[in-house]
């Protein structure tokens, strides 16, 4: 089975709510980190957003097997958002633990 990175952007009100419907599906660790987003594709933005310029985003992440992405996504899906998400998988092709 292949591994991927699973990423979902999303609003900040919208991360805590999509993370655990994510850990829930998947039941893997669920990294979360705040980003900003610069740029002119204002069509997720909430209209504070346009007016400042700026998309305030989460990246929430997890790592899962290729076969699980659907199922992570149609879970995020059913989440109660405020805003839309975009989606990416990469794949893992090395990783580890080092004590």
């Amino acid at each position: 089975m292949s591994r991927v990175v699973l990423t979902l952007l999303c609003g900040v009100q919208d991360a805590e709510a999509i993370a655990a419907a994510l850990g829930d599906c998947l039941h893997a660790p669920v990294h979360m980190r705040r980003e900003a987003v610069l740029g002119r594709d204002f069509d997720d933005a909430a209209t504070v957003e346009r007016v400042a310029g700026t998309l305030a985003r989460m990246a929430v992440e997890v790592e899962t097997g290729a076969d699980r992405v659907a199922a992570a996504v149609d879970a995020a899906k059913a989440v109660r958002r405020s805003l839309p998400f975009r989606w990416r998988t990469v794949a893992v092709l090395a990783g580890g633990r080092v004590a």
